[in-house]
């Protein structure tokens, strides 16, 4: 049997080849004023479902026609190409001359938020690139500027210079059900305004993808392939239900389980980047070792010397550095932190997703050990800034 792996939907154009893009780091560019999106949003259902009645009188739904789903949907989704100044030349023995060309290093999608100009795409579609250029439905080529970028939710704000766009609808999160019939709308392969149609095979799905992974993602069957990255999924009515992310697939191209973060995360996420330049988090303030340390016998051997005590967690996150509120509360540095609320925490992702929906000044239990023993203590959750810590 082939086992599937987890990548990041997007195509590298320069090498010509799948690839799983890493999260890495945020682009810290500020936003330009505090503005807030106007999200476009419906309390409207749309286009109506036709029903038929069968012999027994019974009510069924007939086959949906997705013709104005699509064209409301593509009106608002982009293509974004991500270039790069790379090396001229190269000598016999790999050296270089020092002169460079601009290259494009790949493509992915975008959806327009504002009239104004306010793009959504995925972090990992700008995070290699240094200048970005979206082509809009309408056949205009524009610059585009980044906002600020979020690995941690894998999304990323574009701005373009252009006014009267045709922002997207948004639909409650709330509406969206497995077994709904959805659009995943983007530029697959460089094929720019492609339309699949699939349903919602689940909600809440948790995926291991680049270094923090992906949370309450929903899955579709929809065709998502390289290049839909930071594309639109869609809602019947052509309303955004989430933004596609990624795939999980045994080849690099679609198997039928796509992903997309779903669209509550995208408003929250998009809200913070314009107003402030980058997504805000509340988390403990601490810096942290890798998760694999905990499990290197050495590693725990010298934890052990060092609390003078054998009983090292087998499990959980090793603090490296703890500042703000985990220092207040009796985090030290080479304590582990073993549980958030009750909830066990045995990796970084699950203590990304035990923060993720807190909000600064609220308080969570933290228990840890700490030179052999276990405790508790109740912290106040800081505004973690743009820095890379939890």
């Amino acid at each position: 049997m082939k086992t599937s792996t987890f990548v990041l939907a997007s195509i590298a154009v320069a090498a010509g080849v799948f690839g799983g893009l890493q999260l890495d780091h945020a682009l810290k560019n500020k936003g330009q004023g505090n503005s807030a999106v106007a999200f476009r949003e419906s309390s409207t259902t749309g286009t109506p479902v036709a029903f038929s009645t069968d012999a027994a009188g019974a009510v069924q739904a007939a086959p949906f026609d997705f013709r104005a789903a699509a064209k409301r949907a593509t009106a608002s989704v982009v293509s974004v190409d991500q270039y790069r100044n790379l090396p001229l030349n190269r000598g016999m023995f790999g050296d270089e001359d020092g002169r460079t060309v601009e290259r494009e290093v790949g493509q992915g999608s975008g959806v327009v938020l504002s009239e104004d100009g306010i793009i959504v795409t995925n972090n990992h579609v700008v995070q290699d690139g240094s200048r970005f250029v979206v082509h809009m439905s309408d056949g205009r080529t524009l610059d585009a500027k980044v906002l600020g970028a979020d690995p941690r939710s894998d999304l990323a704000v574009l701005k373009v210079q252009a006014k009267n766009l045709t922002p997207i609808e948004m639909a409650p999160i709330t509406s969206v059900e497995v077994g709904q019939w959805v659009l995943a709308v983007g530029n697959p392969l460089g094929f720019s305004n492609t339309v699949s149609v699939g349903v919602v095979s689940s909600l809440k799905r948790d995926l291991p993808v680049g270094e923090v992974g992906l949370t309450n993602a929903i899955q579709t069957d929809a065709a998502i392939n390289p290049g839909n990255s930071g594309g639109a999924l869609c809602d019947a009515q052509g309303r955004l239900i989430g933004i596609n992310s990624a795939i999980a697939s045994g080849n690099g191209g679609s198997v039928g389980l796509g992903f997309s973060i779903p669209v509550d995360r995208v408003k929250t996420v998009v809200q913070d980047i314009v107003k402030y330049g980058y997504a805000k988090y509340a988390g403990l303030g601490i810096v942290r070792w890798p998760d694999e340390t905990i499990a290197n016998p050495s590693a725990r051997q010298q934890l052990a010397e060092e609390a003078g005590k054998d009983n090292v967690p087998q499990k959980g996150i090793i603090v490296r550095q703890a500042t703000g509120a985990a220092s207040q509360a009796g985090i030290k540095p080479l304590d582990i932190i073993t549980s958030v609320d009750g909830t066990a925490v045995t990796n970084f992702f699950d203590l990304n997703k035990s923060l993720l929906t807190k909000k600064p000044g609220d308080k969570v239990s933290v228990s840890f050990w700490s030179k052999g023993e276990t405790k508790t203590a109740d912290v106040t959750l800081q505004d973690l800034q743009p820095e890379r810590r939890l």
